[in-house]
């Protein structure tokens, strides 16, 4: 015997979601930019750019990990750089005590444009989580006050030296299991949905740890700062050091794995090598050259570079006489266009920082043009063209398209 259908036959409702959201205190999802990346801080190493989605993202709380003497602080302090050059303000939380300003100053930064925190322990200021968490939450208030829509890049050096209040406190041998993992939890509370609502940045530099009574064979990440940091960085960078970069027989640096451990902004599991060279840090120029010989954009015939430029002109030298050659005025045409052929290379839609809503990137020392719209390749076909004439025959081809 057949059943009896039960069914009640309903019609869609139409809905007025605007309406009903109002009225309960929601907004459509379509409608919400609160969670929104507009901007992103490029590093202006493509390689590097790719694995991380195109820079660096303003609105959230990044993790720089890694273990002793991998380039951590090395690459927040590139960022830093690339920062000041790009107009925003940057505040760099020194627990540690290492802005040397000096040694800043080598790595290409203009330290008159950074603004420190440090501990005074004559007016009894220490860095403590809490102490780091006001420093934060005070002058986003002031900074936002003054001078609205620039934006924010906080370095904080580090989580794993910062101590709790509740450290600090207590004596030689007391306990203090949780203490700080407890006290960066209610920072995350505190601090997070500011960071988010102003479109800040926030960087934590942070240290990697043996896993006592982990398995060897399978070795996981393990940094200070209890789980809740860990679920909450919208971004968790591990820095790795790789081979050793020799001159001769002297070690001038090493390679710099860059590994994105886990991503709510672009796809994780990327990893990227720069190169780090032990007096300059993230040499620019070094890393330009090395990378556009990593990618066939710039011949390498024995220990010389060989390259000829959108004018037709050939540059061929020693490949440190080439990178020299590169922080020249002289060289700065020829260094822009290796930067922008490893842009076409790495994001042949175009750099994803050039859509930023409100970081203009153009301050940085070389251009970075439209990579995917117009070949590299074509624009070096046209010796000594100028704007205007490229427009022109730009309007022109459109022109003729349509007919």
């Amino acid at each position: 015997m057949a059943k009896k259908n039960t069914k009640i036959n309903v019609n869609p409702v139409d809905i007025d979601l605007s309406a009903l959201g109002s009225e309960a205190g929601l907004t459509i999802l379509h409608d919400s930019d609160y969670a929104m990346v507009f901007d992103r801080l490029p590093l202006f190493l493509p390689k590097v750019d790719k694995a991380i989605g195109g820079g660096l993202p303003f609105g959230r709380m990044i993790e720089v990990a890694g273990k002793n003497a991998g380039g951590k602080s090395t690459l927040a302090f590139h960022a830093a750089r690339v920062g000041t050059a790009l107009g925003c303000i940057v505040v760099l939380v020194d627990v540690e005590g290492t802005a040397d300003r000096i040694r800043l100053a080598h790595l290409g930064i203009d330290t008159r444009k950074i603004l420190v925190k440090q501990p005074d322990p004559e007016q009894g200021i220490n860095l403590t989580v809490e102490e780091i968490g006001r420093t934060i939450e005070d002058t986003l208030e002031i900074f936002k006050k003054k001078y609205p829509g620039v934006p924010v890049i906080f370095i904080w050096d580090s989580v794993g030296q910062t101590p709790s209040k509740v450290e600090l406190d207590k004596d030689y041998g007391d306990q203090n299991v949780g203490a700080r993992a407890k006290a960066i939890t209610q920072f995350i509370t505190k601090v997070a949905p500011q960071i988010s609502e102003t479109k800040s940045m926030l960087i934590a530099i942070n240290q990697i740890r043996d896993d006592i009574g982990g398995n060897p064979m399978f070795q996981t990440m393990k940094v200070p700062g209890g789980k809740a940091w860990e679920h909450y960085a919208s971004l968790r960078i591990e820095i790795k050091k790789k081979n050793a970069i020799k001159k001769g027989q002297d070690k001038i640096g090493h390679i710099m794995g860059v590994k994105v451990n886990k991503s709510k902004v672009c796809r994780p599991h990327q990893e990227a090598d720069a190169y780090l060279i032990s007096d300059n840090g993230l040499d620019y120029e070094y890393n330009i050259a090395k990378m556009a010989e990593d990618a066939k954009v710039l011949p390498a015939p024995g220990q010389s570079y060989d390259y000829v430029d959108s004018d037709g002109v050939q540059h061929k030298m020693k490949k440190d006489a080439f990178i020299e050659f590169l922080r020249t005025a002289e060289g700065q045409q020829v260094r822009e266009e290796l930067l922008n052929k490893l842009v076409t290379v790495e994001f042949p839609e175009g750099y994803v920082a050039l859509t930023n809503a409100n970081l203009d990137i153009s301050g940085w020392m070389d251009t970075v043009h439209e990579a995917g719209l117009t070949p590299l390749d074509e624009i070096g076909d046209l010796p000594n063209a100028g704007a205007d004439d490229l427009i022109q025959e730009i309007e022109e081809e459109i022109r003729g398209e349509q007919d």
